[in-house]
């Protein structure tokens, strides 16, 4: 099997098992990665909330459909109308980033919160740096630090290391 696919298939799956998009229906192990994509895709316009989170990852991440991260954009707001985490993540993102859609500070603290409301750690860390350094919303460094420390108790590395090096700088 390429390695490509391999790759693909796997981050599909354990993004399916988390929003409960059609994996059994793809049959990640037997098809190209481009029949994979085709799949979601399908079930992303079927409405399937799961499936447009990961038919978005697919367009941001060219895995078997070439890069659009205006159609990655629409497929995570419209998941996120249907309440899932990932997708009000996902959304937050490319607010904050600009990706498939114009930069917009205030609309990524919005859909963050939503997630972060739900204790997604990825949510709860993007919207802890946007507390602490005031973009979106007005600063409040103690807020920023808790959300920050709920991320890091959920396991994310990169809340993690911000706090250690926050709590424990390097001396020179």
């Amino acid at each position: 099997m390429d390695k490509k696919l391999l790759i693909g298939a796997i981050a599909l799956a354990v993004l399916s098992f988390g929003g409960g998009a059609y994996y059994g229906r793809c049959h990640l192990y037997s098809h190209s990665l481009s029949h994979i994509a085709s799949a979601y895709n399908r079930a992303a316009h079927s409405g399937h909330s799961g499936s447009q989170t990961v038919a978005g990852v697919i367009c941001a991440e060219e895995l078997g459909c070439p890069y659009n991260p205006d159609q990655a954009h629409a497929y995570w707001q419209q998941a996120a109308e249907q309440n899932l985490p990932s997708a009000q993540y996902l959304t937050g993102y490319s607010y904050e980033n600009a990706l498939g859609t114009e930069r917009d500070y205030i609309k990524a603290c919005q859909f963050y919160e939503q997630a972060a409301a739900a204790n997604h750690p990825l949510a709860q860390r993007q919207l802890g740096y946007m507390y602490f350094y005031g973009k979106g919303t007005a600063e409040d460094r103690a807020k920023g630090k808790q959300l920050l420390q709920k991320a890091a108790d959920r396991g994310d590395a990169q809340a993690k290391s911000f706090l250690n090096e926050l709590y424990n700088p390097k001396q020179k």
